[in-house]
């Protein structure tokens, strides 16, 4: 009986010890996990809107967004950033799409896919220049249709949420 007692606080203080060590290198390394995080998304924003300046994420997104919309970043031209997820021909395509102040598309990039990235790296070069009346009418890749139609739809839904952000700050 005192053997198992004996046992049980030495593996207590084993954990005790552990977690506290674990504790340490947390708080050394949080703050430089977060600085290349923000670092890697300033990046991605500069991307899609190299002329932007001063990105401001919005935290409270206004009501009737479409799902796919995950995140959005403002920036002092009066243009916004969309991070959106959708699906392509498997899930989590990941696309960032920069729209000007006059909701034209100034990039769009595919930042992570769960398919084998090809073209779809690719496709945002297809719309710049694009606003929501001429979204639809660029040429999707052949071969690629449901990942086409899901990324052109997705950035339709950036172009709405454009609209609806404009409407909102009036």
């Amino acid at each position: 009986m005192k053997d198992s007692v004996k046992s049980v606080i030495v593996l207590l203080a084993i954990c005790l010890v552990a977690s506290a060590i674990l504790a340490a290198v947390n708080s050394f390394t949080a703050p430089l996990i977060e600085k290349s995080e923000n670092e890697k998304v300033e990046k991605s924003l500069l991307v899609v809107m190299p002329d932007g300046k001063n990105f401001k994420k919005i935290e409270t997104a206004p009501d009737g967004l479409a799902d796919t919309i995950k995140e959005i970043y403002s920036e002092d031209g009066g243009g916004y950033v969309f991070k959106l997820v959708t699906t392509g021909y498997s899930a989590g395509l990941t696309i960032m799409c920069g729209i000007d102040s006059n909701g034209k598309i100034t990039g769009a990039t595919c930042v992570s896919s769960g398919e084998t990235l090809g073209n779809e790296k690719t496709y945002g070069e297809l719309f710049l220049g694009a606003d929501k009346g001429t979204v639809d009418s660029v040429d999707s890749v052949s071969g690629a249709t449901k990942t086409t139609a899901n990324y052109k739809k997705a950035l339709k839904d950036a172009l709405s949420a454009f609209d609806i952000l404009k409407g909102a700050a009036k």
